[in-house]
């Protein structure tokens, strides 16, 4: 028997506090320990950024200023520097061959907080992008992952993800809990418990997952509704329920079944109505991942002999093979972007993880060696891939040029999405 974690009525309410945003200029349209990143290409250079403590009431500002250092090292390519330093010493920082710095301030009346960041372009030396905030206390971290993503889009020219949250199985033993948590680790909240949990996935909004229960041997595919805590059962046809991937809309699933003998995908609504059978009984046809238009999809099949990574055209129904490299490849995400799909290929007796062209071409290997990395995700702005492996969670650049440990244990599947 399982036993969930929570009852089934039990409000889970991951909502964020309000927060009143304020721009200050026309032209502007809790603690860590540092993890180890490594540098797995040499030829990586990572931009250089001061973020020095914050001015504000203590210990609230060195909080928030930590947070949002440790928000940009997530992100794999910035040097952030400014740890016990103060803004008045920018001529330091300049020094110090800085191409950025954020600033903060903040004040603090009772319950109500009131910030303002600041990010200077040290090279062209002046100010590129302000905001202000306004909200109670609580809010405290999501003002800074806020301003940490608008501040790496205009240091990038692509969104940051400090302002998205992770699904995952952790498994201990013989359980298995499903957890949700803030990309930056803060707030994991378990949500259900049981024998074994498998392929959760966050719709595109963050609002809901889907993943596969099983109970008395019998496997359903569920949905947690992360904003009110209802979980309901979507399907539960005879023989296999497995690998759920939302369509971009929120509204529908593809699902791999047996009911019909072969194991084949399907498309199904949140009631667990068939909408449409997309696949036929060609070898076993599984692990889909939709492209973010939702036109296109992108399945693991075996109908050549060996599991291989196919394309469906949703619209004509057409099918094409992608991958040809690679005796056993598995486990496609569609980049956000719509530029790459990453899979997993086996080689030797481990798994290294590939990026490859939607259209076809040459796979780029992002992992190498013995260790062995399954399940990749890709971020919500496609420059950030997770992957489990054997002790672990890992975070990776997308060219596989730098990589980190983001989370120890036997953690399983994880999956990733932007909160809107």
């Amino acid at each position: 028997m399982f036993r969930s974690a929570r009852n089934n009525s039990l409000k889970i309410y991951i909502v964020l506090p309000l927060i009143i945003v304020v721009c200050f200029f026309g032209y502007f349209s809790c603690l860590y320990a540092q993890e180890k990143i490594e540098i797995v290409n040499p030829e990586l250079i990572k931009i250089p950024v001061a973020v020095p403590e914050f001015d504000g009431p203590l210990p609230l500002s060195r909080e928030m200023a930590s947070i949002a250092r440790h928000d940009l090292e997530l992100h794999l390519l910035f040097n952030v520097l400014g740890e016990g330093l103060h803004t008045e010493e920018t001529n330091l920082f300049a020094s110090l061959g800085v191409d950025w710095l954020i600033k903060g301030k903040i004040s603090l009346s009772g319950n109500h907080l009131q910030s303002a960041f600041y990010l200077t372009d040290m090279v062209k030396g002046k100010t590129v992008l302000a905001r202000g905030f306004r909200g109670p206390k609580s809010s405290a971290r999501y003002m800074v992952h806020r301003f940490v993503d608008l501040a790496v889009k205009e240091m990038l020219g692509v969104p940051g993800v400090a302002m998205s949250r992770v699904v995952f199985v952790e498994r201990k033993g013989l359980k298995d809990t499903l957890f949700v948590q803030d990309f930056d680790g803060h707030n994991p909240i378990p949500l259900i418990s049981g024998e074994l949990i498998l392929s959760p996935r966050l719709s595109s909004d963050g609002r809901k997952v889907a993943f596969v229960y099983y109970q008395n041997n019998r496997s359903s595919i569920q949905v947690i509704d992360l904003t009110t805590g209802k979980r309901h059962t979507v399907c539960q046809y005879p023989g296999l329920n497995a690998s759920p991937a939302w369509h971009p809309d929120g509204n529908k699933l593809v699902v791999t079944l047996s009911k019909d003998g072969t194991i084949d995908l399907y498309l199904i609504d949140l009631n667990g109505k068939i909408l449409r059978r997309l696949t036929h009984g060609e070898g076993i046809n599984t692990g889909a991942s939709f492209s973010p238009d939702g036109n296109y999809l992108a399945f693991v099949s075996d109908r050549t002999g060996r599991p291989q990574i196919y394309i469906m055209d949703l619209i004509t129904r057409g099918v094409r093979r992608l991958t040809f490299k690679g005796r056993y490849n598995t486990s496609p995400c569609w980049s956000p972007a719509g530029d790459r799909i990453v899979y997993a290929s086996l080689k030797g007796r481990v798994f290294s993880l590939f990026t490859i062209d939607p259209e076809g071409g040459e796979p780029i290997q992002i992992t190498s060696g013995q260790t062995s990395f399954e399940a990749p995700y890709f971020a919500p702005n496609g420059r950030l891939i997770l992957a489990q492996g054997s002790d672990g969670l890992y975070l990776f650049l997308v060219n596989g040029a730098a990589k980190m440990h983001y989370r120890e244990g036997k953690i399983l599947f994880p999956s990733w999405a932007k909160l809107r």
